[in-house]
């Protein structure tokens, strides 16, 4: 026992440790959590572009090509590290491929405020 009294944090077993955990006088905590947005907001984002691909395949010349950059921001916005300069490109590219079609160009710029990057 130390002299500030027996303070420490024993977990043990197959214990799964989520979260702050914090022992002794004084103790101050900040968690800040960077995530690409809240997590439905970006999956109804997602879901509307490429329903919207869907419905507009015809006006998009590049069609693939902006379904592989949708798939590239997918991948980052559900990655642990999401890489907000990958989603950036991937949103540039994916935003010049639907620009003919208003309502597409609208939806990869709420798709980008969505994730963070760009709006």
């Amino acid at each position: 026992m130390s002299e500030h009294g027996d303070r420490g944090i024993s977990i043990g077993g197959n214990a799964n440790v989520s979260g702050q955990v914090a022992s002794g006088d004084n103790v101050t905590q900040n968690q800040q959590i960077n995530a690409a947005g809240p997590a439905r907001e970006v999956a109804e984002a997602l879901a509307r572009v490429e329903r919207l691909l869907a419905d507009h395949a015809a006006a998009v010349p590049d069609l693939g090509r902006a379904r592989r950059d949708l798939a590239d921001v997918q991948e980052e916005a559900e990655s642990e590290d999401p890489d907000p300069e990958r989603m950036g490109g991937a949103l540039e590219r994916l935003g010049r491929r639907v620009g003919g079609v208003a309502v597409l160009a609208e939806a990869v710029r709420q798709l980008g405020a969505a994730v963070g990057v760009g709006g």
